[in-house]
This record gives structure tokens, C-alpha cells and sequence, in this order.
């Protein structure tokens, strides 16, 4: 159970970020010639873009705190 919940607290927020981009691809999809569907595409390139600042911030904050372990260690 504590893999799960692991899993769940690191990829959670990525996992609803991905929900919710697909769902409002699906709706720009759906809009035929509608003045809100670049808008929708765009929301949706956001979220994917959201996703990988994430995965961004997450590697800095590794590495950052990795150099101040290894600071301690010596």
C-alpha cells in the first residue's frame, strides 16, 4: 500500500493534469468551425506544457538537494 500511495503523491497531479488536457482537446475537437477552438487547443498545450514544467522543477529540486547531502556528507 505505501508503493501506491507514492506513486499516487508523486504522479497524481501529472495523471489530473493529463485528464483534464485530453478532455478539453476532446471538446476543441468537437468545435467545428468555432472561434473557441484555437482557445481549447491552446488550454490544452498549456496543460502538457504544465506537465513538463513539473517534471522540470522536480529534476532541480532532486538535484539540488542532492548536492546538499552530499555538502553534509564531507
Amino acid at each position: 500500500m505505501n508503493r501506491f500511495l507514492q506513486v499516487f503523491l508523486n504522479y497524481g497531479l501529472v495523471a489530473a493534469i493529463v485528464v483534464w488536457a485530453a478532455t478539453v482537446a476532446l471538446m476543441a475537437y468537437h468545435l467545428k468551425e468555432s472561434p473557441w477552438r484555437w482557445a481549447f487547443i491552446l488550454l490544452s498545450l498549456s496543460g502538457l506544457g504544465t506537465i513538463g514544467v513539473i517534471f522540470w522543477i522536480r529534476k532541480y529540486v532532486n538535484r539540488v538537494s542532492k548536492v546538499q547531502q552530499l555538502g553534509k556528507a564531507q
